[in-house]
């Protein structure tokens, strides 16, 4: 346990280091400020459903998801395939606190989307308080099993099975039997649980897991040495060589391929995207034109560090043309990327109400666009 607790304590004074760097950054504000808006949004939906929404089959929804998507810590360095080779039968304390570490994380989480979840299924079911309690144990339980399934080597769809099964007890009115289901993947686990620390195993974990945090800090943070993941996207490469390569720049081809692929750029700009289109569906009121300039800016806002990152490890770098030309082929994607992102949010804000909130939230991401465009040079 003295090895885990001392790399837990490195782990700890890391987190606070980069902390005081995002409690200075400009995207905390924002960020502040998109949450509030969120609370704001969120509340008026629950203030116009009823019983007739269907509150019940989201809680199952969101139960079969949770156990999914998880990145647990091992705090496994490189030189342990090494140095750690001779303890490996004899470190079970360290397993034990890695286990409970990613436990109390899988809590957490499941405590934060229940900080969500739980007024809506209080405003649309009549839920007792041993009902209530249930269904927080079962969602806490299958988020610990989905990041010990990760630890243990064992596939998170293994777990979704039962997860199913809790669902199916809430769409029956077996709220308070949920829990049952939600604790029978604890007996495959101690079943499938590992003697010797599995070390590329946990290795490949810390290292994905290390990844996904060092991208947050890097919305705050410049860190051009972060690892990307990318993807190889043949449709779009094809696509992309055929209309693009053979037109323009090479700045623009390489920094285009980068952008197509990478789940930095591409998949941020969808992902916020869909979150704003599900912000506007809940909103209803004469601001949802708003939602249009807040997520075209944090969109904008995060694709700047990747340009940097980009600039560090991208081939681009070592093509015979100027920092200048570099920032136009970013720019010149980045641009039209996060114009047609404003165009189909415009055109949405407008089915889900929308009036002159309309134009005016175009101008602003209009505006936001080039504002953050600027902060390449």
């Amino acid at each position: 346990m003295n090895r885990f607790t001392s790399r837990l304590g490195k782990w700890m004074e890391e987190v606070v280091k980069y902390s005081r760097y995002v409690a200075n950054g400009g995207l905390l504000f924002t960020l502040y400020f998109t949450l509030i808006y969120g609370a704001f949004v969120y509340n008026n939906f629950l203030e116009r459903i009823d019983t007739t929404f269907p509150g019940t089959w989201i809680a199952a929804a969101v139960l079969i998801l949770i156990p999914l998507g998880h990145r647990p810590r091992t705090f496994i360095q490189e030189a342990d395939q090494v140095f750690l080779l001779p303890e490996l039968g004899t470190i079970r304390p360290y397993m034990m606190g890695v286990r409970l570490f990613n436990v109390v994380f899988a809590t957490l989480r499941a405590l934060l989307i229940l900080l969500v979840l739980l007024p809506l299924l209080v405003r649309t079911e009549s839920y007792t308080s041993l009902e209530v309690l249930s269904f927080v144990i079962t969602m806490t339980l299958l988020s610990v099993a989905g990041r010990l399934a990760k630890v243990e080597g064992v596939s998170g769809w293994m777990i979704v099975p039962f997860a199913m099964v809790s669902g199916a007890f809430l769409l029956i009115d077996w709220t308070q039997w949920a829990w049952v289901p939600a604790f029978m993947p604890f007996i495959l686990l101690h079943v499938k649980r590992n003697e010797r620390i599995p070390l590329l195993q946990w290795l490949a974990l810390e290292e994905k897991s290390r990844a996904q945090f060092e991208r947050v800090i890097s919305w705050f943070v410049d860190l051009p040495t972060l690892k990307e993941e990318v993807r190889e996207r043949r449709l779009l490469t094809k696509l992309l060589e055929k209309r693009v390569l053979q037109r323009v720049d090479a700045s623009r081809y390489v920094y285009g391929l980068r952008i197509l692929r990478s789940n930095d750029s591409l998949d941020l700009i969808l992902r916020l995207t869909a979150v704003a289109l599900i912000v506007m569906w809940m909103s209803g009121g004469w601001y949802v034109g708003f939602v249009t300039p807040l997520f075209v800016g944090l969109t904008a806002l995060q694709l700047v560090p990747l340009f940097k990152r980009l600039e560090a490890i991208s081939i681009v770098s070592w093509l015979p043309i100027t920092r200048d030309d570099r920032i136009e082929g970013y720019s010149w994607w980045a641009m039209r990327l996060l114009i047609v992102q404003s165009i189909v949010l415009v055109l949405a804000s407008i089915g889900f109400g929308a009036t002159w909130d309309a134009a005016v939230g175009l101008v602003l991401s209009i505006v936001l666009i080039r504002y953050y465009l600027r902060r390449l040079v």
